[in-house]
């Protein structure tokens, strides 16, 4: 269905719709039958023929290197279109049903340089534009950087797209991104995500943890058109012995009106998100509400109060771009001069420390939390740091949220739901209050770190990660566009058509979206995953390849967690608790986001691209030898191909940046292993001990 609808999109938008273009170049030129893929309602405001896309950094040899063609702007995107790209059907990378190889949001871009006779400057309304400019360089949120060459095109070309991209990529005004002018339907299949936005999901979250509805209860504003001002939504759990009369007039104290949310429960320990007093001195309405909280718990134990204050936003946003100078190199010389001091930069950016610091927060909160003590995140509007540490501490604590399903509930409720304020954080909006700071990318980073300690821990992997990062700036869909529910809303109200990104279907194709799911995940122990195949006695079982040891242990009282420990909650559910290294000399640089679109450090036929491909080729062929193991037909078997044996799988060979770089394999092939190993993680990983056949 999704696959259809798809195709049936891109048939549309061969039609062009009119334009409101100002041509700098005319026909006859030899990019006149390139042509860029519209959506409904984008329009070209300007294109420019004969321009060079030159790789970011090249080696000395190839300093030439670079391919023609024709750059457009929209109001939706910078498209660059070549003859190459056309004809390399048989490439094969992630491909966005939006976007094009070369394409990049508008949102996406945050700097633009204009140079001219080997002089950069930055391009703003304060500064002139040149029409002599030789080359643009413009620098994406996401890391990637972009540099066209004018050499070879008509005079005033490179000025006529840097006037367009200076008017239509910093819009002012929400309203004037173009998902307000995409009027697509939209065919909602989302499945098993809480979205909350309505009482239910929380009221199945609190049963979800196991939460007393004695203590807390759902708060519920009838009508989502009379929402109040501020950042809350309709609904989210307060304690249960507190009137809604009561709690509004306290929140009126408190900064943003933010007053205190329960989030998540264990055992008996809750975590609570709360923002601070806007009078300081006037502690009596806070200490009320402190013990509000207290009385919530069952042996009312008194919570512990984390202050997250100390890591500022501006701190944070300094660092994010200081580290993706690093990783943005605009020439072979800026590359080579950082590459022999890379640590010493590295270290400079304090991008790491950043991560060790929310890592050893949620920690210290998870540890409390296993020692049955409540614990109230604060800081500021308790929508910022708050997100990440309330997030991290759940994912430390909870197998479920390490689930692909699961972290969408988690992002869903923590920084969607309960209002991170994304338009200011990633600067969707250009106003004088924004204060860019990606708290959200700092977050996936810290998951991405706890990816790397526990690769079997997580149902998704790296590559998902990474396309989550990338989905912040498609402001097609609305769940990374907003400062709050209440600004959605009043979207929704203007005619926006809200599109969530849980919907990977609209995005991507199915042999896209396989490499979300980890080939080597193995779920906690609750029941068998999937029928076990009865072996004849002489089968030997397959042993758990690269598995860790798994040692059950009794519930912790106190101290640290061993690695992959498994504490029993009961005989119904099993809990993996995370113990994370926290420290820097732990820690890692995520090469796949940061430096993706450097090339010259990407390693060729290697990998964990490659190493994940061997995996999808094993279960493959698992799942093939276990049909055949039902069916007693062996035929099909791997071994048995075209009538000849082999003595292992065949695999194809992708680079270490795949699926975000292009592989030379076979793409039918490759995509009939993605495809193949896809419908074999449904039911479970062959690393996992609960879906090993068993010896009758």
């Amino acid at each position: 269905m999704l696959k259809r609808l798809g195709s049936f999109r891109f048939r549309l938008c061969k039609e062009e719709p009119p334009t409101e273009r100002t041509d700098q170049d005319s026909g006859g030129d030899a990019d006149a039958s390139l042509k860029p893929k519209l959506l409904h309602g984008e329009l070209e405001v300007a294109r420019a023929t004969q321009v060079v896309l030159h790789p970011p950094v090249t080696n000395k040899n190839d300093s030439s290197a670079g391919k023609m063609g024709l750059l457009v702007v929209t109001n939706f995107k910078l498209s660059f279109i070549s003859v190459e790209d056309s004809q390399s059907a048989n490439f094969v990378y992630q491909e966005n049903i939006f976007l094009g190889k070369n394409d990049v949001t508008l949102s996406n871009i945050d700097l633009i340089y204009q140079v001219v006779d080997k002089k950069k400057k930055i391009v703003s309304p304060q500064v002139k534009i040149s029409s002599k400019i030789d080359y643009l360089l413009v620098i994406c949120k996401n890391f990637r950087m972009l540099r066209f060459g004018f050499k070879e095109s008509k005079a005033g070309s490179g000025k006529h797209i840097a006037d367009a991209l200076l008017r239509f990529a910093f819009p002012t005004q929400h309203n004037l991104i173009f998902s307000y002018r995409y009027k697509e339907k939209y065919y909602n299949t989302i499945r098993n995500v809480a979205m909350f936005n309505k009482k239910s999901d929380w009221v199945s979250e609190l049963h979800r943890c196991g939460a007393s509805t004695k203590d807390w209860r759902v708060l519920y504003i009838d009508g989502q058109q009379k929402l109040p001002d501020g950042s809350m939504p309709a609904s989210y759990v307060i304690p249960k012995d507190i009137t809604d009369e009561d709690y509004f007039q306290a929140a009126e104290t408190f900064c943003d009106k933010r007053n205190a949310v329960w989030v998540y429960q264990y055992e008996r320990a809750s975590l609570i998100r709360m923002a601070e007093l806007r009078d300081k001195t006037n502690s009596r309405v806070e200490n009320l509400v402190f013990e509000r909280v207290r009385a919530c718990h069952p042996t009312k134990r008194q919570p512990h109060i984390m202050d997250l204050t100390k890591p500022t936003l501006e701190a944070i946003g300094s660092s994010y771009r200081k580290l993706r100078q690093l990783c943005t190199p605009d020439s072979p010389k800026s590359f080579s001069d950082q590459d022999d001091k890379f640590l010493k930069h590295l270290e400079a950016s304090s991008w790491l420390l950043h991560v060790s610091h929310c890592l050893s927060y949620a920690q210290e909160v998870a540890e409390r939390m296993k020692n049955g003590e409540t614990v109230i995140l604060q800081e500021n509007e308790g929508r910022d740091m708050c997100c990440v540490i309330s997030s991290l501490t759940q994912i430390i604590l909870d197998a479920y949220v390490r689930t692909i399903n699961g972290f969408q509930s988690l992002v869903q409720k923590e920084w969607v739901a309960l209002g991170h304020p994304f338009s200011t954080r990633l600067g969707h909006v250009n106003s004088a209050d924004t204060e860019d700071c990606p708290l959200f990318l700092l977050f996936l980073d810290c998951t991405w770190q706890l990816l790397q300690q526990y690769p079997q821990d997580f149902e998704f992997t790296e590559t998902y990660l990474t396309t989550l990062w990338d989905a912040a700036f498609m402001p097609l869909f609305d769940t990374f566009q907003f400062n709050s529910e209440r600004e959605r809303l009043v979207a929704r109200n203007e005619g926006l058509i809200l599109r969530s990104v849980w919907d990977w279907g609209e995005q991507f194709a199915d042999k896209d979206i396989v490499y979300f799911s980890n080939p080597c995940y193995r779920r906690p122990v609750v029941e068998p995953s999937r029928r076990s195949v009865v072996l004849p006695a002489s089968a030997v079982p397959l042993p758990i390849i690269g598995a860790p040891d798994y040692h059950p242990v009794q519930p912790l009282t106190g101290g640290a967690c061993s690695r992959a420990s498994i504490m029993p909650v009961d005989s119904a559910d099993t809990r993996i608790i995370l113990s994370p290294q926290c420290s820097v000399k732990w820690l890692d640089i995520w090469v796949q986001c940061y430096y993706r679109w450097l090339p010259i450090v990407e390693i060729p036929n290697g990998g964990t691209p490659q190493v994940e491909l061997f995996h999808r080729v094993i279960l493959s062929n698992v799942s093939k030898l276990q049909q055949a193991l039902q069916t007693r037909d062996f035929d099909e078997l791997p071994q048995h191909q075209n009538g000849t044996e082999r003595t292992g799988p065949n695999l194809p060979a992708v680079n270490s940046f795949f699926p975000f770089s292009r592989t030379k394999s076979d793409s039918t092939e490759l995509t009939e292993i993605l495809i193949a190993s896809n419908h074999a993680l449904v039911d479970g990983s062959i690393f996992d001990a609960i879906s090993q056949a068993h010896i009758e």
